[in-house]
């Protein structure tokens, strides 16, 4: 009896060594690319509440847009890292999309990221980008993208904005998770192009245009308050240059982007990836400098066969609004198309887990390089047009490597 339950108990052991491996393998702790720039990384999080507009997510008339907002800035000395997510709304999110317990993705939620929490400023005044997160992601789920352009001397503003954001913990508690995606798209250009009213309601709310502009006016409310930020801030006063700020943003964040860029001057510079436009952009272009990375429609469509999306109306939508858009640019325009990148590819999701990959979401590319394309060609265009720096790369239209194509259009400037 007792070799009986010392078996058991082995064998108990041994089943719990097995599924902690397995675990580990398929959720391992994500590793971050380690960021190339001379500067260190603070972070510091706020509440922002827009007291001129409603909350078109929630059914209280008197509530009003609240942003919750993480801020990554050039550091100085040495800190406490930031985790990768502060709240387990967000893992909860993320375990319905992988059909998986929240608490296989704990390592996920803890991985150290390069970022020290309010840490002191470093030396200098430095140009801003408005970070937009896609549909049912988060203000730091592409980091691999903001750590690099910190690190390279810029002020990195990320958004959760409630109702498109997996999860928005606001400043109350109260918990606004992403709309249902097939109740979304009736507000998105696609749709609004085939419908009878430009200016559908959300919850009471009117939407002119739809919901692309509201979420624009977002990012236009941001950079509002960096502006204050820079004034009377305890920490970042004194080291946000506003007059040299700049948005990029993929998916949702890549209609966005452009569409802030349309309606504020104050932005100088757009980056948009793998995203469509709306009319107004498409049709009107930018006056500013524009940079669109995106992929062939038949990577989209190799997506859809191993993940499913991406019917071929959106990816007509797609394509073509973002080829109106860069034919179309009233300044510098730039076309970038890169091979093996399916959506996620510009999210950290590929190094969550390999699930990400088994499960058809990310393209054939190694991760880490899919990163550093994207991170050489937004630091080239960001250097060039907020810091007037030369680059030999966005004038080379094979692209720095095979696999990457560069479309270019110099304009004069706007004035």
């Amino acid at each position: 009896m007792r070799m009986a339950a010392g078996a058991a108990v082995i064998g108990l052991v041994v089943l719990a060594v097995a599924s902690l491996a397995a675990w580990l393998v398929i959720f391992p702790m994500p590793r971050f690319p380690q960021p190339t720039g001379p500067y260190a990384i603070g972070t510091r999080i706020y509440h922002w509440i827009d007291s001129t507009r409603p909350e078109p997510f929630t059914d209280d008339p008197e509530d009003h847009r609240e942003l919750v907002v993480q801020i990554w800035y050039p550091a100085t000395g040495q800190g406490e890292l930031q985790p990768y997510m502060d709240s387990s709304e967000v893992i909860r999110v993320l375990a319905k999309t992988f059909h998986v317990p929240s608490f296989l993705l704990g390592n996920v939620k803890r991985a150290p990221t390069h970022a020290m929490r309010d840490a002191p400023a470093a030396e200098g005044r430095f140009a801003v980008l408005i970070n937009p997160a896609g549909l049912s992601a988060f203000r730091d789920a592409s980091l691999f993208w903001i750590e690099e352009m910190v690190s390279h001397g810029y002020v990195v503003v990320g958004l959760d904005q409630p109702g498109t954001a997996a999860a928005a913990v606001l400043s109350d508690g109260r918990v606004i998770r992403v709309m249902d995606k097939a109740a979304f798209d009736q507000y998105m250009p696609l749709a609004l192009s085939h419908a009878s009213d430009p200016s559908p309601t959300l919850n009471g709310v009117t939407l002119p245009g739809g919901i692309i502009p509201f979420l624009a006016d977002d990012l236009r409310f941001a950079l509002s308050q960096v502006e204050v930020l820079d004034n009377y801030d305890s920490i970042l006063k004194g080291h946000i240059d506003t007059d040299r700020a700049g948005t990029f943003g993929m998916s949702l964040g890549g209609y966005g982007a452009p569409e802030a860029c349309y309606r504020d001057i104050r932005f100088r510079a757009c980056l948009a990836v793998d995203a469509g436009k709306t009319a107004a952009v498409a049709q009107d272009g930018l006056t500013q400098p524009l940079m669109i990375i995106t992929r062939e429609a038949d990577s989209m469509r190799d997506e859809r066969g191993k993940a499913g999306g991406w019917p071929e109306p959106e990816i007509a939508h797609t394509i073509d609004s973002q080829r109106a858009a860069f034919e179309h640019n009233r300044a510098d325009a730039y076309y970038v198309t890169m091979d093996g990148m399916f959506h996620v590819n510009w999210t950290d999701a590929p190094i969550w887990s390999p699930v990400v990959r088994w499960m058809g979401l990310a393209g054939p590319i190694d991760p880490y390089k899919g990163f550093a394309q994207t991170n050489a060609y937004t630091l080239a265009f960001f250097d060039r047009y907020l810091k007037g720096l030369p680059s030999a790369l966005l004038d080379n239209t094979l692209g720095s490597e095979p696999g990457v194509r560069v479309e270019v259009r110099h304009m004069p400037p706007h004035n």
